[in-house]
């Protein structure tokens, strides 16, 4: 149902900082790939906007082509600005569902973009939640939850420098909502989970409901989805130093792609039509 593009998120190195801690820096290598696998990863990234199962009867009724049902109701477009705004940010969070579920290897619902009315309008709560547990019928203290923020910058147009800069900072400074948000975010996740009786799958999420009765550990993840020309380990690094008090219990992640926009809007064009 969803492509594992695991293979694809290349680690790139780790640059340590201020706080002891090491900034992850990944390279999304996507060139020269097949159609095959460019048209399977386009299907798994609709699958996260659209259950399959579902698509036939959406379009029955419309008049519309399955591609133009897809464009015009489901997918964020490219051709307005706040559209094209919202499918860069959008993608960048299901890159990092994909890095959690399948580098990190936790379960995330992906279920966040299945009821969007309006296609261009981004979603509020936490962008991405990774679940990890041993026993879902006996909590554990090891049990784990990773909240990620999410900010993304494929357009290279601007100061290189500054929209760099500026991504990172935003990216941890936004990720301190986390610890407001999270609690209503997993309520909406348990509740998508429950409407669509994946019943089991809302027990993982109702396990992290409760801290306090309940322990487990939890990772806030601040994440900055760049095109390869903007990204820079001296800007990142100078801007995580700038940022000490907010990255004392928040970890830095970077992913950066070459042609990133360019990416973006193929996949999203291949998963109109494959």
């Amino acid at each position: 149902m969803f492509f594992d593009n695991g293979k694809y998120f290349v680690f790139d190195k780790s640059i340590p900082y201020s706080s002891g801690k090491e900034i992850q820096v990944y390279k999304l290598n996507h060139e020269l790939l097949a159609d095959s696998i460019l048209n399977s990863w386009a299907s798994g990234l609709r699958n996260n906007y659209v259950e399959e199962i579902l698509l036939e009867p959406l379009i029955k009724g419309t008049g519309l082509t399955k591609q133009e049902f897809l464009e015009k109701n489901i997918f964020p477009s490219h051709q307005n600005s706040i559209g094209a705004s919202t499918m860069s940010g959008e993608f960048g969070e299901i890159l990092v569902y994909d890095y959690i579920n399948f580098t990190l290897k936790h379960y995330v619902t992906r279920t966040r973009y299945l009821e969007k009315v309006n296609p261009d309008m981004p979603v509020s709560g936490s962008d991405v939640i990774g679940y990890q547990v041993k026993n879902i019928d006996k909590p554990s203290k090891t049990d784990h939850l990773i909240v990620a923020e999410v900010k993304t910058r494929s357009s290279k147009s601007g100061n290189k420098k500054s929209l760099c800069e500026k991504t990172v900072k935003d990216a941890i400074e936004h990720s301190i909502k986390d610890r407001v948000r999270i609690g209503e975010s997993l309520n909406a996740e348990k509740r998508r989970l429950l409407i669509r009786s994946r019943k089991d799958e809302a027990k993982i999420v109702e396990r992290f409901q409760n801290k306090t009765d309940n322990p487990f550990i939890i990772d806030f993840f601040a994440v900055a989805v760049l095109d390869s020309d903007l990204y820079s380990d001296q800007v990142v690094l100078n801007v995580v130093n700038s940022q000490h008090e907010n990255v004392k219990s928040t970890s830095i992640l970077i992913i950066h792609s070459k042609e990133l926009l360019l990416f973006l809007r193929d996949l999203y064009r291949r998963a109109c039509s494959c």
